[in-house]
């Protein structure tokens, strides 16, 4: 079957089969995308089977619902009688058991997913009848998909028993024995409460790794089912709650009249554990009244990485690239919270409940879903959920050429907007609705470039450079392009992975380009604000342009981030306190954010505060060396001078090549008195700098350290020369005190325009 093809499809591999025929992954050749052959082979049904089939389809093309798998066809290819499936991603519940028994909030959070999907077949007057592990997908980023509606039963409404007397298998128990009802058992008329059982069945698995009676022999289980006890959950896993184990108690009553009503009910009760004390986790905080959805107040939103469905590896860019495009755009709405890209995309790949990531992320609803190509053509297909209900509020797929990509991911940020209701104001209208089109190669090497930039490492800024300079040559009228380059540029004269002077100067060009194109977005002031702070140390400048960046795009965390840097260069410690506060909330993950919270905390010489605050940094990542190496200045002001020599060491170890980790070790050397260990690394620095460029900053204070003032005030004239980027901070800094009753020190403030030039007696 494998490489053969069926009417439009291409079968490319098998995922599986059951009683009814093989599953095969295949490939839409016409609408090129990936879907599922539901086959039953020639030969191999009867009749029944083929009749099923078809009832299947007719089955699920009543239903529309995100937890429940979508039917695109029906068609018989030379005796082959095959449905054309929605292709779930992710694993079955089957699969996942191998692995053990789940957390309770876990199986919580998919029991309430599967009874809102059964409940909206319910509602349609289906029941499933063959719930089980098998049948129960559970995607890479969490969701739940019911599949496998081959064995469903179509009744008059969800409250009227249905009986199987109009099936072919009116007189055969239909199923699989260990999920059936008691009713379905005796074959009797069912209603959704059958369901219900099935899924009391499927929760005391999940929760306990085994089923609550013995499958073999049949006739010993049909016994039990009827006859015997029901097991108590917590008589096998004594750390699930008595609540949940009331739940799926009820669930599994023998009378159908003692189980909830409906899935519905269900479904609230399992949401209802999930945030009280009983069910084990404590409730959200109520957000502030912004929009509102069904009831559900909506203040604040994370998108999620979207997936790649391209099925090329090489296509990761153009996902992340979408994904933080339309980040950019829901940013430009005032009225919403929108968490940053940098928090956002370390769930990339990660496979946890929506919920527990929205609790993390402190947002009202989670956007997900993913991205496809297929030739010139790019499809994005997104679901927002309501996180804290577990509830899907909507869900739409929208396809463009490439030309039109821009304009694509302003319409995806445009509905989800209408979806929530959010407050636009005829500013962010005009916003999201400017898209002009672009070169579609162009674009590509654009969304490439950013990529790499976002490593913040040299050899991933290098490769930005380049796709930022092919970007360029395809298209030269391209702003985002040459905003990009000028954002690598900075980066590389911030990080000193070259001159700065260089790189600041390669910056300017490309941010004059973007200007004079006439793109004065946020996109393009942020690289000229880091330029005015870092190359011109025109500060005053530099917080105007920030300011203007936040008034275009207000939820833009790296504007709130760099904003706070000036205001603590300047020393205006409290403002510059607050500012990155609000930076925090907006990307609450971002490793860089929650560094300068406390790097901003040690330049007002708050020193305890500055380790807390590093601490629970490097809980995110305990090899981040920014965060090191101002957790060590800390210990190093307190005096602590053991334990921030470990800690310097710790990051040079981490990044044998990071010279600032060297140079703060030295330092600390210095200033503990083991002077001859600070000028071991003083030589070392210095033989460095004939390959690559060392800070003239970070070696003027090893000499202050060591107490040769004269020697410090020579490197840090070569270091204004240089336009090191470590001299904004020569007025806060406590490392350059001993040097500030000297009179060419405060000179050299003043031409960096860190002191009035007449300073008052």
């Amino acid at each position: 079957m494998i490489g053969r093809t069926l009417s439009r499809y291409r079968v490319l591999e098998r995922l599986g089969g059951g009683g009814m025929g093989e599953v095969y992954r295949a490939r839409d050749e016409r609408l090129g995308r990936d879907v599922a052959l539901k086959i039953l082979t020639a030969g191999s049904g009867t009749d029944e089977d083929r009749e099923r089939i078809r009832r299947e389809a007719q089955t699920l093309s009543r239903l529309s619902h995100p937890g429940i798998s979508t039917v695109f066809d029906v068609e018989s290819v030379d005796g082959l009688e095959f449905l054309v499936l929605e292709l779930v991603q992710g694993q079955t519940l089957l699969d996942r058991l191998r692995h053990g028994p789940v957390p309770e909030p876990l199986a919580r959070e998919w029991g309430a997913q599967i009874a809102e999907a059964l409940g909206a077949a319910h509602e349609r007057g289906i029941i499933h009848r063959d719930l089980k592990p098998a049948n129960v997908m559970v995607s890479p980023e969490g969701r739940i998909k019911l599949l496998d509606f081959g064995l469903a039963l179509r009744c008059p409404s969800e409250v009227e028993a249905c009986d199987a007397t109009g099936d072919a298998e009116s007189n055969l128990v239909i199923g699989t024995l260990a999920y059936m009802s008691p009713e379905q058992m005796l074959g009797r008329p069912l209603d959704a409460r059958s369901d219900l059982y099935s899924l009391g069945v499927l929760l005391f698995e999940l929760t306990t790794g085994r089923r609550p009676f013995d499958d073999s022999p049949a006739t010993a289980l049909i016994n039990q089912v009827l006859n015997g006890e029901t097991p108590r959950v917590r008589s096998v896993n004594p750390d699930v709650s008595e609540a949940f184990d009331d739940q799926i108690r009820r669930l599994l009553e023998r009378d159908p009249g003692r189980r909830p009503e409906n899935a519905e009910d269900v479904r609230r009760e399992l949401l209802r554990l999930g945030t009280s004390p009983a069910g084990g986790t404590a409730a959200a905080a109520p957000a502030p009244r912004v929009a509102e959805r069904g009831g559900a107040v909506v203040a604040s939103i994370a998108v999620l990485p979207l997936s790649n469905l391209t099925n090329d590896p090489g296509q990761e860019y153009f996902a992340d690239g979408v994904t933080e495009a339309i980040i950019a755009r829901l940013a430009q709405i005032r009225s919403l919270r929108i968490v940053s890209r940098t928090s956002i995309m370390g769930y990339k790949g990660i496979r946890r409940p929506l919920a527990s990531i929205a609790q993390e992320l402190g947002v009202d609803a989670v956007v997900e879903g993913a991205v496809s190509r297929f030739g010139n053509r790019v499809r994005i297909t997104v679901q927002l959920v309501d996180a804290r209900e577990d509830r899907n509020l909507w869900a739409q797929s929208f396809e463009r050429d490439v030309a039109e990509v821009l304009e694509l991911q302003a319409e995806v940020a445009r509905a989800i907007a209408e979806e929530v209701r959010a407050q636009i104001t005829p500013q962010d209208a005009e916003t999201l609705r400017r898209a002009p089109r672009v070169d579609a190669e162009a674009y590509e090497e654009y969304l490439r470039g950013r990529f790499h930039w976002n490593r913040r490492n040299e050899a991933g800024l290098r490769k930005a450079i380049e796709h930022f300079g092919r970007s360029i040559a395809l298209d030269p009228d391209y702003a985002s392009a040459y905003a990009g380059l000028a954002d690598a540029y900075v980066t590389m004269g911030i990080f000193n992975f070259t001159k700065p002077g260089d790189a600041f100067a390669r910056a300017r060009a490309a941010v004059a380009r973007v200007l004079q194109l006439g793109e004065a977005t946020a996109e393009a002031l942020l690289p000229l604000a880091a330029l005015q702070f870092n190359a011109d140390w025109d500060f005053e400048g530099a917080l105007a342009t920030y300011r203007r960046a936040l008034d275009l795009e207000p939820n833009l965390a790296d504007a709130h981030h760099w904003y706070a840097d000036v205001l603590s260069a300047l020393g205006r410690h409290e403002e510059a306190i607050a500012e990155s506060r609000i930076a925090q909330r907006l990307d609450p993950l971002s490793l860089a954010v929650n560094t300068d919270v406390g790097l901003q905390l040690f330049y007002a010489r708050r020193y305890d505060e500055t380790i807390a605050q590093q601490t629970r940094t490097l809980e995110l990542d305990p090899t981040f060396g920014p965060a090191l190496r101002s957790l060590g200045g800390a210990y190093e002001e307190k005096h602590e001078y053991d334990e921030a020599i470990r800690v310097f060491g710790r990051a040079q170890e981490l990044a044998t090549e990071d010279l600032s980790a060297r140079a703060l070790l030295a330092h600390a050397y210095a200033v503990s008195g083991r002077e001859a260990d600070a000028r071991a690394l003083l030589d070392e620095l210095a033989a460095a700098s004939k390959t690559r460029y060392v800070a003239r900053y970070s070696l003027a204070a090893i000499h202050v350290g060591l107490g040769d003032h004269r020697a410090a005030l020579t490197l840090l004239e070569e270091a204004f020369q240089a336009r090191d980027r470590g001299m904004v901070w020569l007025g806060v800094s406590p490392r350059f005190d001993p040097l500030r009753a000297e009179p060419s020190f405060r000179e050299l403030l003043v031409r960096l325009r860190l002191a009035p030039s007449d300073p008052t007696p």
